[in-house]
């Protein structure tokens, strides 16, 4: 059996970055390469997109307040002509219903299926992001576990409601927030405090 050739890569790299003022920016780039070129002469890896998103979102709504999409490579001149459509997002949630939303605007003809997935691809990392930036803002000298009766902190772990299986709105996560109790931390986060001794 001869060995597996390589004949496509897409990466996605995403960041975000709490700018000081109640707002984060996300940054998302999608790159796909086709490893041999799709079969020219040189057989050299050839990139055929290379697409980034910078956005700007208030961290305690999730409203996007501006967005700006870049194609540095691009398969037609024409490709950038839909760019200026995805300002529409302004004013849109990055939260709940933000993949229909974008699929609804942007989906088919109506836009560029590699910016919608990297689209697509930026509503967990603001979601990911919030965690990191409350935490980033808290006292860290004096950080005790998220009391139940945290009212920001309920409201993150209600973000998660119905994202995958284990917070499935009637499993056991959402249970014990509908008791006041603390939701079960995750495993990363039980083996950090315990090695801080917290």
């Amino acid at each position: 059996m001869s060995r597996p050739i390589s004949i496509h890569q897409r990466s996605y790299e995403t960041e975000a970055f709490d700018e000081g003022d109640g707002t984060m920016r996300l940054v998302g780039r999608l790159i796909d390469t086709k490893p041999h070129g799709l079969g020219l002469a040189d057989g050299e890896p050839l990139v055929i997109h290379d697409m980034v998103i910078e956005m700007t979102v208030a961290s305690e709504t999730f409203e996007i307040l501006a967005i700006t999409p870049t194609m540095n490579v691009r398969p037609y001149g024409e490709c950038i002509s839909v760019l200026a459509t995805y300002k529409q997002l302004v004013g849109v949630s990055i939260a709940r219903g933000y993949s229909r939303k974008v699929k609804d605007l942007f989906g088919g003809p109506m836009g560029c299926s590699h910016i919608g997935a990297l689209l697509i691809a930026l509503g967990p990392v603001a979601i990911q992001a919030s965690w990191g930036m409350a935490r980033l803002h808290d006292d860290l000298d004096a950080w005790s576990p998220v009391e139940p009766d945290n009212a920001d902190a309920e409201r993150r772990l209600r973000l998660n409601t119905n994202t995958c299986h284990v917070w499935s709105a009637d499993g056991e996560q959402i249970a014990r927030l509908n008791r006041g109790e603390e939701a079960k931390r995750p495993e990363w986060e039980s083996v950090r405090l315990t090695k801080l001794g917290l």
